[in-house]
């Protein structure tokens, strides 16, 4: 077909010639998308605003020959929230992250994108750290990923005591006798409880959990770990976020004198 419509996100923007962009899309009925997007980086441009990264929308896109151009964007939402917070806008960049280097061209997932416009919609007003996580493992839920928590992933022993050995590698968690060939991390058992919460928990309802730092640091390097051992690329979003939240969090323990001790 010459002209196609897609109810899609702007997941990556990236400049291309002089006034165009490359736009990768996620679309609810062709999955991932790339699209050039002509002469949008010019002021007066009517497509600009359907450019810009996070946007959710209704494009007309002309079929080419080897890269396909956006002919017309109706914008449904712009999530305009997200660029006037840097810890959201990390958040959100995060996930459309996570989203391209987890998914192949043309394979429609529309679970996947009812997962990641209803985390867009939740992130204005949930704790960024929580959703961010939430969305990770329910992605690796969708995609057939989800780590083994709590139980052997090798012999289905199940597994006690304080902390626990999780590896990237094995997929999850592992016993005593298990571990021996692969290499991990020891992890708190409350931190692999915690992640089991966040995948069966209403997405609705995610802001009702409770964390400590601790737990949150241990479950997003945990994530971090398990998914970029996964699709073999760092995950770069959520590396500088995790840098900023952590400068931040030195800066208040210094504020309040307690710098060098655990912030609870």
């Amino acid at each position: 077909m010459a002209v196609y419509h897609a109810d899609a996100l702007v997941i990556r923007s990236r400049e291309y010639g002089e006034s165009d962009r490359v736009l990768t899309l996620f679309s609810r009925e062709m999955g991932k998308i790339q699209a050039v997007a002509k002469g949008v980086r010019k002021p007066k441009s009517r497509q600009r605003a359907g450019a810009q990264l996070f946007t959710y929308g209704d494009f007309l896109i002309h079929k080419g020959k080897s890269l396909d151009t956006v002919s017309q964007c109706s914008p449904k939402e712009s999530f305009s929230y997200l660029w006037s917070d840097l810890d959201r806008s990390l958040a959100a960049s995060a996930m459309a992250e996570l989203l391209d280097i987890s998914t192949i061209s043309g394979q429609p997932n529309a679970e996947l994108f009812t997962l990641t416009l209803t985390c867009l919609f939740l992130l204005e007003q949930y704790e960024t750290s929580l959703l961010l996580s939430a969305y990770a493992l329910r992605l690796m839920v969708i995609l057939g990923y989800r780590p083994h928590l709590g139980d052997c992933v090798e012999c289905g022993e199940r597994l006690q005591g304080e902390r626990l050995f999780f590896s990237s590698e094995a997929g999850g968690t592992l016993c005593g006798r298990c571990r021996e060939s692969y290499s991990g991390r020891m992890v708190r058992a409350g931190s692999i409880a915690f992640m089991r919460q966040l995948i069966q928990a209403d997405l609705s309802k995610l802001d009702r959990l409770r964390w400590a730092a601790w737990m949150r640091e241990e479950v997003l390097e945990t994530l971090r770990h398990y998914l970029e051992h996964k699709f073999e690329r760092p995950l770069k979003s959520w590396r500088l976020g995790n840098t900023i939240s952590d400068g931040l969090e030195r800066h208040i323990r210094s504020l309040n004198g307690k710098e060098g001790k655990e912030f609870e």
